[in-house]
């Protein structure tokens, strides 16, 4: 009975061990996943345009970077670095070669996605819509293009806006910049004008013109934007990344935090814009 009893004791203790041991293969496995998953710095890159992203002393500010930032935390990824490049051109090439993982806010065609992976998540719908005059803001409406028949239209030169636009008809006089557009609207020489409605908010929100605009709903275009990883990108479980990516975004959009982060660069505006893209 004793050496039974002894058998007993020893089997128990060894199924302990095992058991223990078992935890510890498992939880040593989990730490090499993360290490491996996370073995090195992710580099996302971007143009400079605010307020999306643009460099402060060499710190990287925007509402893309407040939006990865976000995503990131949640992921509890920490080794990242934002890089800010000077062209669209070697922005895309670096993406095209796995120099960087990441580009922050890219719209999608079919060129693009041979050498980049989408999301499903479109975490900005970016318009261009037509500004006019505040005191203008009930008198000149549109829904049709014969509406801004009898206005003053101009337009910047090598800007598409949409085809439909240059065919409408109207008389439009196009300038050479398209940074023109405002101050020769507010002088009185153009009625309407198209506009990126998030950088020209932007800017008047900066340089006190904001209560002299005033823009135009619905927008003459408007296109969903991506933050993309690069296929030739050598960043582990990027698949895993993109999944939990789509899943981050959509609940930010549902808790409040992305219409917190427009709202943080541009006041009720931003709310506004949240509204205009996910609750009409």
């Amino acid at each position: 009975m004793a050496r039974q009893w002894e058998f007993v004791q020893t089997a128990g203790s060894f199924k302990s061990c095992m058991a223990a041991y078992f935890t510890l293969i498992v939880a040593l496995c989990a730490v090499t996943f993360s290490t491996v998953s996370h073995a090195r710095t992710l580099i996302i890159e971007g143009l400079s345009e605010a307020p999306l992203k643009w460099m402060v002393d060499g710190d990287p500010r925007g509402i893309d970077i407040d939006i990865m930032t976000e995503v990131l935390n949640d992921m509890g990824i920490t080794d990242y670095r934002f890089q800010l490049v000077d062209n669209g051109r070697r922005l895309l090439h670096n993406a095209q070669t796995g120099s960087s993982d990441i580009v922050l806010t890219l719209s999608q065609n079919s060129e693009r996605s041979q050498y980049l992976n989408y999301p499903e998540e479109a975490h900005l719908l970016l318009d261009w819509r037509f500004a006019v005059r505040a005191e203008d803001r009930d008198r000149i409406t549109f829904n049709d293009f014969s509406d801004l028949a009898r206005h003053r239209v101009g337009a910047a030169a090598e800007y598409s806006y949409t085809d439909t636009f240059w065919q409408s008809g109207l008389d439009i006089e196009v300038v050479a910049k398209n940074d023109l557009l405002i101050p020769m609207l507010l002088e009185n020489r153009f009625d309407v004008v198209p506009v990126n409605y998030l950088s020209t908010l932007y800017e008047t929100l900066r340089n006190g013109q904001r209560e002299k605009i005033a823009f135009i709903y619905p927008p003459l275009r408007r296109a969903p934007y991506y933050n993309v990883f690069s296929k030739a990108s050598d960043y582990p479980d990027k698949d895993a990344f993109l999944k939990r990516y789509d899943q981050i975004i959509s609940t930010m959009r549902n808790d409040g935090r992305l219409a917190s982060i427009f709202q943080d660069y541009l006041g009720p505006d931003g709310l506004d814009w949240w509204q205009s893209q996910y609750q009409n």
